[in-house]
């Protein structure tokens, strides 16, 4: 394996949900090298498609005290949404998941997610049964978004700052994951690019012991 030169230089992102803040990179001979270093160049990941119809049991309660996490991700969208979106005023339900379903236009995507969070009492059980719809739908018009899984498997190209995210919003699940915890605050739950079934099941399992906390 021939050796690499490694910088270590400092760049700030946006952490999407969160204050912007300064991270440690390393820069590994040239810009356009760290997809080689972080991945194979193409996309080798699984996909799969576990359809849940049974919506009924992810609603929210009719009445619940919003969690901690909640209230401060809510006071943190006050002055900037992240990656916020605009919505003509007869979006709605159907529209928002079916730009989370389809839309391959980032800010498409992202005026689905903001609807999400303002009405978030119709969107939680529809987005939390999309968990395990791993579907690729794919991403245009991304600017300089970051996720790191997609710039190694050549799906993004990398410019050397941008806002950073962890979910694969190149997928269904991704999506439905980022909108949940956009709005909760949480992050027990994280739609990875390369997650699997048993953990797509999980994370419902574990959004569904979140609604029944706060059912209580």
């Amino acid at each position: 394996m021939r050796l690499l030169t490694i910088i270590f230089t400092f760049i700030s992102i946006s952490v999407f949900g969160q204050t912007e803040r300064t991270i440690a990179k390393s820069s590994i001979d040239t810009l356009t090298s760290i997809s080689e270093f972080i991945g194979a160049g193409k996309d080798t990941f699984h996909y799969f498609s576990l359809v849940d119809t049974s919506i009924n049991q992810y609603r929210l309660p009719d009445n619940f005290v919003k969690p901690k996490r909640w209230n401060e991700a809510e006071k943190s969208r006050t002055d900037q949404e992240f990656y916020g979106g605009t919505y003509r005023d007869t979006f709605d339900l159907k529209d928002a998941l079916a730009a989370i379903d389809t839309a391959k236009n980032l800010w498409t995507l992202c005026a689905a997610k903001s609807w999400c969070l303002k009405n978030y009492s119709q969107a939680f059980p529809f987005l939390v049964s999309r968990l395990t719809i791993k579907t690729k739908v794919g991403l245009e018009n991304t600017a300089d978004l970051i996720i790191w899984e997609r710039i190694g498997s050549g799906d993004l190209k990398f410019y050397g700052h941008g806002g950073g995210m962890q979910e694969d919003i190149f997928t269904i699940a991704g999506r439905a994951s980022w909108i949940l915890n956009e709005l909760t605050g949480e992050e027990f739950a994280v739609v990875h690019c390369s997650i699997t079934e048993v953990q797509a099941n999980e994370y419902k399992r574990l959004w569904t012991e979140y609604i029944i906390e706060l059912k209580k």
